[in-house]
C-alpha cells in the first residue's frame, strides 16, 4: 500500500496523525453518515494489504485512503463481539462471552442495554438500518434489531445460514422488516444490493447509520460457480479433495464480498456522500484454523475462538475524508466497544445511561492529540496493554495454558515466548485489571454452546412471536 505516513510506535502514532490533519475538535455535535461494514470470519491474513493471495482491492483502496488500525480487537467470536460494537460495553456484562447466541437459544442482547441505534436515534439519526447478520437474539421480540434502535431489518437472525437457500436448522431465516423474505440469490450479493438501496434511499433525508453485517466468509463453504472460476478452473476445481475445494470456495466467498463492498463505497460516491460518511469496515474476530491455502491468520497466533491475536487481533480501517489522515497505520490500541463512545463523542450525545467500558478514539484519529495508553479487557482471562498481553491460565479451557502467560510486543510480536518473569510488575498490575472484569455476574448466565439443542425444533420461517 502506497502510504503517506508510517507511524511505528504507540506513542509515536498521534503524532504522526497531528503532523498531517488540521486540527479537527472531537465531540463538536458533528452528524455525519455512519457506515459499518462488519465481514464474519476474516482472518488477518485474507485481506490484500496483509500480503493475502486473495485480491481484495475495494477494501484494500479503503484502507489506503483510511487509517489502517493496525492494533483493533474484538472478541474471539462473533455475538459478543457484535454485542460490544452495539454497546460500546464489555459482553460479559450482560452474558454474552464466551460462545456465540446459537439457534436453540431463547436470550439475547440485554433490552436494558442502550444500543448505538439508540443513542443515534436520539441525536437526529431518521434512518438506522442493519442489513445482514444479527446474531444477538431471535427468541423474543424484545431482541429483534427493530426494537433495538434500528429502523430497517434485512438479513438473518442466526449465523452460519445456507447462502442459497437463506436456511437455518431446515426453516427460512431471511427477514424483511417483521416479515420473512424471499427473495432469491446468494447473501453476499443480497446484502451488498440492499446497503445500495438503503444509502440511495437515505441519501437527501439527513443522516443515517446503516450497519452491514455480511456473513461471508463463515462457513458453510459456499459460492457461486463463476466466482470461483475466477481463481481456479472448473476442470481444476473438480479434481481437487474436499479440503482443498473448500480453501477455493473461501477465496471466493471472500472476493465476492469485497466486490460487494466496492458496490457500497462506490454508491456512496455516487451519491456525494463521502465527505459526510464516517467507514469503519472490520471483522468480527479472527480466522477459522486448518484450511490452508484459504483461511488464515499468517503471521499472527492461534484463530478464532483463542485469545492469541489470530483470534482477536482483525484487519480494521477508519475513513473519513478530510477528517481522518490518509494511508496511515495507525498503532493506536483500539477495539469493538470503542465504537459506540467514540460515535457519541462525535455527535456530542453525553453520557449514556449506563457507562462505556470502550473509550473514545477521536483524539487519536483526528490528530488532537497523541496517542494514549490504556488498557483492554480481552474477556476470558485476558487483557491488552501498549506493550503487553496478559493471559491467565483456565481463563479459557480451548488456550489449553499449563500457566499464566505474559506477551511483550517489543521483542515478541507474535506471542511465541512467555516473559512473565522478565515483566512480573507489569503481569501482576494487568491480573488485577482482568479480575475485576472476569469477576462480573451477569444477571443472566451464560450457557454452554450445545445446551437445549438436542430435541430443538426452529420455529417457522423463523418467526418471532413472544414478546
Amino acid at each position: 500500500m502506497n502510504r503517506n505516513l508510517l507511524c511505528g510506535s504507540l506513542l509515536g502514532t498521534g503524532a504522526c496523525l497531528a503532523a498531517a490533519l488540521p486540527a479537527v475538535a472531537a465531540g463538536t455535535g458533528e452528524r455525519p453518515n455512519i457506515l459499518f461494514i462488519v465481514a464474519d470470519d476474516l482472518g488477518w491474513g485474507d485481506v490484500g494489504y496483509h500480503g493475502s493471495v486473495i485480491p481484495t482491492p475495494n477494501i484494500d483502496a479503503l484502507a489506503a485512503r483510511g487509517i489502517e488500525m493496525n492494533r483493533f480487537y474484538t472478541a474471539p467470536v462473533s455475538s459478543p463481539t457484535r454485542a460490544g460494537l452495539m454497546t460500546g460495553r464489555y459482553p460479559s456484562r450482560f452474558g454474552i462471552r464466551k460462545t456465540v447466541i446459537p439457534p436453540w437459544r431463547d436470550y439475547g442482547l440485554d433490552p436494558e442495554e442502550q444500543t448505538l441505534a439508540d443513542m443515534l436515534a436520539a441525536n437526529g439519526y431518521a434512518h438506522r438500518a442493519i442489513v445482514g447478520k444479527w446474531h444477538l437474539g431471535h427468541g423474543r421480540r424484545a431482541y429483534y434489531p427493530l426494537n433495538r434502535g434500528f429502523t430497517h431489518f434485512y438479513g438473518c437472525l442466526n449465523g452460519a445460514l445456507d447462502y442459497f437457500t437463506h436456511e437455518r436448522e431446515g426453516e427460512l431465516d431471511w427477514h424483511n422488516d417483521w416479515e420473512s423474505c424471499r427473495d432469491e440469490g446468494y447473501s453476499t450479493d443480497l446484502i451488498a444490493d440492499e446497503a445500495v438501496r438503503c444509502i440511495g434511499g437515505y441519501a437527501s433525508e439527513g443522516p443515517f447509520f446503516l450497519y452491514v453485517a455480511f456473513n461471508a466468509p463463515h462457513t458453510p463453504f459456499q459460492a457461486p460457480e463463476d466466482e470461483i472460476a475466477e481463481h481456479i478452473s472448473p476442470e481444476k476445481f473438480a479434481a481437487l479433495t474436499p479440503r482443498e475445494k473448500d480453501a477455493y470456495t473461501y477465496r471466493a466467498m471472500v472476493t465476492r464480498m469485497d466486490k460487494g463492498v466496492g458496490r457500497i463505497l462506490e454508491k456512496l460516491e455516487r451519491s456525494g456522500l463521502v465527505e459526510n460518511t464516517l467507514v469503519l469496515f472490520m471483522s468480527d474476530n479472527g480466522g477459522i484454523p486448518n484450511l490452508p491455502g484459504g483461511s488464515s491468520c499468517a503471521p499472527l497466533r492461534g484463530h478464532k475462538g483463542r485469545e492469541w491475536d489470530g483470534g482477536l487481533r482483525v484487519p480494521a480501517v477508519l475513513c473519513r475524508k478530510g477528517r481522518f489522515a490518509e494511508g496511515v497505520r495507525s498503532e493506536q490500541l483500539a477495539a469493538f466497544v470503542d465504537m459506540a463512545p467514540t460515535i457519541a463523542a462525535l455527535v456530542g450525545a453525553g453520557e449514556p445511561p449506563r457507562p462505556y467500558d470502550g473509550v473514545n478514539l477521536l483524539p487519536a484519529l483526528t490528530g488532537e492529540t497523541a496517542s494514549f495508553p490504556r488498557d483492554l479487557y480481552l474477556g476470558c482471562g485476558a487483557a491488552v496493554s501498549g506493550d503487553c498481553k496478559l493471559i491467565l491460565k483456565g481463563g479459557s479451557r480451548a488456550m489449553q495454558l499449563k500457566s499464566d502467560y505474559l506477551v511483550y510486543y517489543p521483542e515478541d510480536a507474535y506471542e511465541a515466548q512467555n516473559r512473565i518473569e522478565e515483566h512480573a510488575a507489569e503481569a501482576e498490575r494487568l491480573r488485577r485489571y482482568i479480575i475485576r472484569y472476569d469477576t462480573i455476574r451477569p444477571a443472566h448466565p451464560e450457557l454452554p454452546y450445545g445446551q437445549g439443542k438436542e430435541g430443538f425444533k426452529a420455529p417457522a420461517e423463523w418467526r418471532v412471536t413472544k414478546p
